[in-house]
């Protein structure tokens, strides 16, 4: 079953016809497939049995069996009813669960080609709708989706909505407040719209507008005023970090501390809020509450890429609580831990093999980041990657699994061209190729976390593969197996091509961690500089105020003890409590 879904998820990706139509054609012709009547009963049979297989979470056999459904030539007669529609539209599903994004684009698109009268036209268009938020291709799929000047309101309404983030990613923050207005309060997507809306009008420092749009986010009354889905809870979390930061903005410390606040403790912003919690506590004065977000902080998130500001603000905190040694021992623990990641960026700005070694281990999916005595693994856990990269590094794994499945393929082609031909087993080259085959085949089953050793297995993977079973010039799916072929090379030069865009989104974040680290190392000088004063000032004042006869706190008790006491006694520090019958002067 696997090799099957393989065989059409490659053909369905690898051309812009019906090849699967026609590979299924062929394979009636040559008798290959089970000899079966179709018929309505059997077709809807048949939706209902992969609609049971997708539910049940196993993708590839539900994909096989509806390709056996939506391109056989036995089912065309019944292309136009609701049952066969049913079946395309689960095929999109079912590609997209399997990850072959661009085949579930096409099955969809057909879908809703059957016109906005289709019982599955609303679905097929959502569906698409979150392949784009998946995939950030807003523009692109905003494109196909525009191809129908009617739609449903509920579609008009997401066709809106991604227009608006295409607008807002291209900076046109007019057009983008024109979509977003544009989109339904029944819409699932009007929360989302709503943010973003907020997020336009914070750019344009209108905050008592953005406090609007957030508010109706974030403190929603009325359970019905619009629709959420899954997406709505992490986009409140949003809106209460937006608040707090517009209130931070506008030295409403409380407020902000209320919004900080708000955010729950399973939020994926969490951190975020309580290290701008504590720095608004901190500039509103309250430093035992600043420093108890500090410590909170500290115990949940010591891997945190915030973790350096989180440092300097604990340093700053001790300063403002006259606790000077302590507040110079943090910033000399800051200084020790942060400047010789910034003294190794600015060697690696000159040194592109070492950058592009870090992206490799950034891309490498089983790579762990957190605090650690590797320097290179601490630079990466301090990242703040953007999000685009996070969308390449996906991309990067399918791929992966892509080129492998590719290079499987030629081979399996290969094996059904010579089992047509009548022939036992595929053309070797020689024994030595066949060989070194499985040789590689080895090596590449070993793996290796070295992502640009793992590409050049993959491609002598395929290049040894080509060699130990040479194409057949002519004869039974000779042309699929080049097809096979061609669509692992290009997979090869798109991964590159990912590997790049990676490589320069990372650069970006690797010049911002040095400026975040270089401002942060800054801090510390002023805080040294502060703490020494003060401490200074602090014992000119004691000095001047012992002269002056005045004896400080800390010595009061200690010098009242010491009065009490005989000259033949000695005075200990009170380490406990006193008995009576054990101190013979109790009385």
């Amino acid at each position: 079953m696997t090799a099957v879904w393989l065989l059409l998820t490659i053909l369905a990706q690898a051309a812009d016809d019906e090849p699967i139509g026609r590979y299924l054609d062929d394979l009636e012709k040559s008798r290959r497939l089970p000899a079966e009547s179709a018929s309505p009963e059997s077709l809807k049979a048949t939706v209902q049995e992969a609609e049971d297989l997708l539910v049940r979470g196993d993708a590839r056999a539900a994909t096989t069996r509806l390709f056996a459904l939506v391109e056989s030539p036995r089912y065309q007669t019944w292309k136009d009813t609701p049952t066969f529609q049913d079946a395309e539209f689960l095929l999109g599903r079912s590609l997209l669960r399997g990850g072959a994004i661009r085949s579930a684009e096409r099955y969809l698109l057909r879908v809703l080609a059957h016109g906005t009268d289709g019982p599955y036209f609303v679905p097929a268009h959502r569906s698409l709708v979150d392949l784009a938020l998946e995939t950030r291709a807003y523009g692109r799929m905003a494109g196909l989706l525009s191809a129908r000047p009617q739609l449903p309101p509920d579609s008009a309404s997401e066709l809106a909505y991604l227009r608006g983030r295409a607008a807002y990613g291209s900076k046109d923050l007019e057009a983008a407040t024109t979509h977003f207005d544009a989109v339904d309060r029944k819409s699932r997507l009007y929360p989302a719209a709503a943010y973003f809306r907020g997020l336009v009008a914070a750019r344009r420092r209108r905050f008592e507008d953005a406090r609007k749009a957030f508010c109706e986010i974030a403190d929603q009354k009325d359970k019905l005023a619009f629709n959420v889905d899954q997406r709505y809870f992490a986009i409140k979390d949003l809106a209460h970090l937006a608040l707090g930061r517009i209130a931070h903005e506008q030295d409403r410390y409380d407020e902000a501390y209320y919004f900080y606040f708000s955010i729950p403790d399973e939020s994926e912003h969490l951190a975020e809020a309580l290290f701008e919690a504590a720095h608004s506590m901190y500039q509103k004065g309250e430093n035992d509450a600043a420093r108890a977000f500090v410590d909170q902080f500290e115990r949940l998130f010591p891997s945190s890429p915030l973790r350096a500001e989180v440092a300097i603000l604990r340093a700053n905190l001790d300063l403002k609580s006259c606790a000077f040694d302590r507040s110079r021992a943090a910033v000399a623990a800051v200084v020790g831990t942060y400047q010789p990641i910034v003294d190794g960026l600015a060697v690696l700005r000159k040194d592109q093999a070492r950058r592009n070694a870090l992206v490799d281990r950034l891309l490498d999916p089983a790579a762990t980041l957190g605090p650690s005595g590797d320097q290179d693994q601490e630079l990466l856990s301090l990242l703040k990657l953007d999000g685009r990269f996070g969308t390449l590094h996906d991309m990067a794994k399918a791929i992966d699994l892509d080129l492998a499945e590719a290079t499987a393929a030629v081979t399996l082609w290969q094996a059904l061209g010579s089992e047509a031909s009548s022939r036992t087993a595929a053309t070797s080259s020689s024994t030595e190729a066949t060989q070194l085959l499985h040789e590689v085949e080895a090596l590449a089953a070993a793996g290796t976390k070295d992502t640009a050793l793992a590409q050049r297995l993959g491609n002598l993977l395929l290049d040894v593969s080509i060699a130990a079973h040479p194409p057949e010039k002519a004869g039974p799916y000779t042309a699929e197996a080049r097809a096979a072929e061609e669509l692992a090379r290009r997979y090869t030069v798109l991964r590159l091509k990912v590997v790049e865009a990676s490589r320069t989104l990372a650069a970006e974040s690797f010049g911002e961690l040095d400026q975040r680290l270089r401002a942060i190392l800054r801090q510390t000088r002023l805080v040294q500089i502060d703490a020494t004063v003060g401490k200074k000032k602090k014992l000119e004042r004691e000095i001047a105020n012992l002269y002056a006869g005045k004896i400080p706190p800390s010595l009061f008790h200690k010098l009242q003890a010491e009065g009490t006491l005989s000259d033949d006694e000695e005075y200990w520090p009170f380490e406990g409590e006193h008995w009576s019958d054990e101190y013979v002067n109790y009385r």
